[in-house]
């Protein structure tokens, strides 16, 4: 997510950054919070107004929880594969951050 919204909106990012997210994956190796979700709020930070993040997060947040019923790793996993809920994750991501820059 960092990457893509990175290279988007052209933010720079660090180069280890592939290297900073390895520990969240697998809902930080608990199956509680999808990493798909915490990306793309980290992404938020990075790509929406500093004014506009909280309510950025809580649209992400409330549009995830309403398509899925759930915030969780491992529930989420045992409906669908990874791949899928993050292309989700992103198109949400991707509508949010474009409502809050414009």
């Amino acid at each position: 997510m960092l990457r893509a919204v990175s290279e988007k909106y052209d933010i720079k990012l660090p180069n280890d950054i592939e290297k900073m997210m390895k520990g969240i994956s697998n809902g930080f190796g608990t199956g509680h919070i999808c990493a798909a979700l915490v990306s793309s709020i980290m992404a938020i930070g990075l790509a929406c107004p500093e004014r506009e993040v909280i309510s950025a997060r809580m649209d992400l947040l409330d549009k995830f929880y309403n398509k899925y019923g759930t915030l969780s790793c491992s529930e989420l996993k045992a409906e669908d594969e990874c791949k899928n809920i993050i292309v989700e994750c992103a198109r949400i991501l991707d509508g949010i951050i474009d409502s809050k820059r414009e």
